[in-house]
């Protein structure tokens, strides 16, 4: 264990560049996940971090401390000031680990539950549909070019341990995906004659989302094998993007009754 309290460490640097640097996360393929809820997420994954920087109080803290002895990485101790430059909470949780960002694996064509997320540009809410397709099982979830970057700090603080429990595919063949797929494809849209309601969901189902104001793409849309709206009496113009993939995964989760 060693311990950093100069802003012109070399390794202190380093990781200034990656909490700040978007770009140098996706270069080097490290995420950094903050916090004693993430960090053991990811342990109880079975996954092993890079490395582990802690401040001072943490050491002190007996459930940090718990983490610290499951990492078999080496940890490093920051000084408060250095810590807290680092961190991305407004009250440091004291505990930051770089991890190995994730590859993705082949979706399966006749995967079970699916979600398609089409340049979905607000990270709280790609987070919060990656803790909705955890919850639901989904398993894999496939994001296009523009949506926002599954692994920054922002995404994995909303998501709270989701991403550890799934398959995020990013930069995806949308289209691709939804020909290749032998279940059924929704995509939803507000002017879609269908109800989800109506539909019978209890085979392999794939859901494609669109972007916060636009939508899906025409393309898309006339790609899949159906197009649904959630009904909404009240008189709200449309439903955040996040909610409306939750309703739909767990719509799809009560008509297979589990």
């Amino acid at each position: 264990m060693k311990t950093i309290s100069s802003r012109d460490n070399a390794a202190f640097k380093a990781l200034s560049k990656l909490a700040t640097s978007s770009a140098e996360r996706r270069r080097k393929g490290l995420s950094l996940i903050e916090g004693e809820h993430l960090l053991q997420a990811f342990l109880d994954a079975g996954t092993q971090p890079e490395s582990v920087v802690v401040n001072p109080a943490a050491l002190e803290n007996r459930a940090v401390a718990r983490l610290v002895e499951r990492s078999s990485a080496p940890v490093t101790v920051l000084s408060e000031a250095l810590f807290n430059t680092l961190s991305a909470l407004e009250s440091p949780a004291g505990v930051i680990a770089v991890v190995k960002t994730p590859g993705p694996r082949k979706v399966p064509a006749t995967a079970p539950l699916v979600l398609l997320l089409e340049d979905i540009q607000d990270p709280g809410n790609v987070g919060t549909v990656l803790r909705s397709a955890a919850a639901a099982g989904a398993g894999h979830v496939l994001l296009s070019e523009r949506c926002a970057f599954a692994w920054s700090p922002k995404v994995l603080r909303s998501a709270m341990g989701a991403h550890f429990a799934l398959n995020i595919v990013e930069g995806a063949d949308l289209a691709g995906f939804v020909g290749a797929y032998r279940g059924t494809t929704i995509a939803l849209s507000a002017d879609a004659q269908a109800s989800l309601y109506d539909l019978d969901l209890r085979g392999a189902v794939a859901f494609l989302v669109g972007n916060e104001g636009a939508g899906l793409s025409e393309g898309l849309k006339a790609a899949a094998t159906h197009s649904a709206r959630i009904p909404m009496p009240g008189r709200a113009e449309s439903l955040n993007a996040a909610v409306a993939a939750s309703v739909c995964l767990f719509e799809t989760i009560r008509q297979r009754g589990s």
